[in-house]
């Protein structure tokens, strides 16, 4: 039992004659896990690039929020009478005519 384990801890099963056809079976593994870590990696940058694009997707959501009710405000009758009135510009008392061409 001991030189079967210490055969397989110092890789002897890897030199002999018998074990040359599961090399390529060896390096196929090899290749797959490769394959699978590079996959796994690329997942996980994936992952990170969309959770940085939905955070920055909802920053942008709340800056359009907040200007689009500054607009609101900003066209309030109200408030275009009070700074039409600080360029000394009033509203007509006199409504508008139309005017018909034939």
């Amino acid at each position: 039992m001991k030189s079967h384990l210490k055969k397989i801890l110092l890789g002897n099963f890897l030199i002999n004659s018998s074990a040359v056809k599961g090399w390529k079976y060896v390096i196929f593994l090899f290749a797959i896990c490769l394959v699978m870590i590079y996959s796994s990696h690329s997942v996980d940058s994936k992952i990170i690039e969309m959770s940085e694009l939905k955070n920055e997707i909802s920053v942008l959501q709340s800056s359009f929020i907040k200007n689009r009710k500054k607009v609101m405000e900003l066209k309030m009758e109200s408030n275009v009478a009070v700074q039409m009135k600080e360029r000394g510009i009033r509203s007509s008392t006199t409504p508008p005519q139309k005017i018909i061409i034939d």
